[in-house]
């Protein structure tokens, strides 16, 4: 049978199309795991599994030990990262300006260049600042690295499913602005983790509030030691209680339950579409110091391990990500001049007694990043998105879920970020491990 041009056009459309959207049919239940104050080259920087890897394990990275002395001793990071980090750096807005651009003030330009100083090379300096300190291997731990015999449960993640080498946090600055911009596309010009989080006081229209208009279930499954609202006082939200409307439509009391319940879901096969975790802060298992290396990795390895165990498993897309960098350091310049989720700003106080604004139009700095699925490939190492170029960020998530079930874009932000359902592809893989490495201690 002969088929004209025109035909063969045609059924070549179809099979196009339906290429482009099969990825839908095969993810049913995608979990976002988010945990704490990593960079990617302090934590993931050491891997060397694969050569082309932007980490440290094939790059030299200096700080001045004071980054406004051009003849100041040079401190470099070395592969001596401590499973209990002595101290916890300066992760606020002003802070992380030393840290990027050796100045609290981004709006100072060099005169010789008119460009700004976005140099990464401030961690050390700001480490010694905070802790008044002139002891440089006490501020070196800001940029010291993990090699990959110290986090062998992510390195097994890592080189059995996508490592994002280019994945950015959202705001150059604390947990709360950043989980904000995740779970929303926006902090709504929080800056800092103020009350508010505390309070369910922010009032922006949320994932969760746009799955729930969509008859779509989640949960937010939580780990924290503190008591959620309405006693505000206790502690840290989970995520989901951030905002109004989780508190206002009851969804608060429905769908936020405890990390057991996440286990016996997960065993019985009955984690709703979107499952959101939060690990506790800050003690044992989320890497935020002063938690131990050791026990964050025992932590996600139960979390994959009750996944890779569930009858759900071969429809699951499983997202693990750093909320930000925790005043770790990292090597590679985020991008600027990227949409801001909203017009609002923030102000704080700079240790230096000075105001400064910052306007959301800058990216935070690296975090690790890895998607697990049977329908990934092994070992890949994905950079710069493919979207027009855009960046991977925080909120490339509730992007990618936008076009998973149909959802509008939360914020420019969120329609600005590169999405990843390119990685998700038409065989399922029938290596994926059963059980991973158990964590080391050292």
């Amino acid at each position: 049978m002969y088929l004209g041009a025109t035909t063969i056009l045609a059924l070549l459309a179809v099979g196009a199309n339906a290429f482009a959207t099969s990825w839908k049919d095969k993810i049913k239940t995608v979990v976002v795991l988010v945990q704490e104050n990593r960079s990617f080259d302090t934590f993931a920087g050491g891997l060397v599994y694969n050569s082309t890897i932007n980490g440290l394990a094939h790059h030299r990275y200096c700080n001045p030990a004071n980054v406004t002395d051009p003849y100041s001793e040079i401190v470099c990071a070395k592969p001596i990262a401590a499973n209990v980090a002595p101290d916890d750096p300066n992760h606020g807005i002003s802070g992380v300006n030393m840290e990027i651009l050796g100045t609290y003030h981004p709006n100072e330009v060099l005169v010789d260049t008119g460009k700004e100083r976005e140099t990464m090379l401030g961690f050390v300096t700001e480490q010694s600042s905070t802790y008044k300190t002139e002891n440089l291997t006490r501020a070196a731990e800001a940029i010291n690295y993990y090699t990959q015999s110290h986090i062998p449960v992510f390195a097994a993640m890592a080189e059995n499913f996508v490592l994002f080498d280019r994945w950015f946090a959202a705001v150059p600055g604390p947990t709360n602005p950043n989980r904000a911009y995740l779970t929303s596309g926006t902090s709504y010009g929080h800056g800092r983790n103020d009350h508010a989080f505390n309070i369910a006081g922010l009032p922006q229209r949320s994932i969760f509030q746009q799955l729930s208009e969509k008859g779509i279930e989640w949960i937010n499954y939580q780990n924290s030691t503190k008591n959620p609202m309405p006693n505000p006082s206790s502690g840290f939200n989970p995520d989901a209680l951030f905002y109004n409307w989780t508190f206002t439509s009851g969804k608060w009391e429905t769908n936020i339950k405890p990390i057991a319940d996440f286990y016996s879901d997960a065993e019985a096969g009955k984690l709703p579409p979107f499952t959101y975790i939060n690990p506790e802060c800050c003690s044992y298992d989320s890497y935020h110091p002063p938690s131990p290396i050791s026990t964050g990795e025992g932590f996600i390895k139960s979390i994959y391990e009750a996944l890779r165990g569930s009858p759900q498993w071969e429809e699951t897309l499983f997202i693990l990500t750093f909320d930000e960098h925790g005043g770790f350091g990292d090597h590679v310049r985020p991008p600027v001049g990227v949409p801001a989720g909203d017009d609002l700003t923030y102000t704080e106080t700079a240790p230096d007694g000075k105001n400064m604004t910052f306007n959301f139009e800058r990216l935070g700095i690296r975090v690790p990043t890895v998607v697990i699925s049977p329908w990934v490939e092994k070992g890949v190492i994905e950079s710069k998105g493919i979207n027009n170029g855009l960046e991977y960020t925080h909120t490339s998530i509730p992007e990618f879920i936008a076009k998973l079930w149909d959802l509008d874009s939360l914020t420019p932000r969120t329609a600005w970020s590169s999405t990843f359902e390119h990685l998700i592809t038409n065989k399922m893989r029938r290596d994926t491990p059963d059980t991973l490495p158990e964590p080391v201690s050292w």
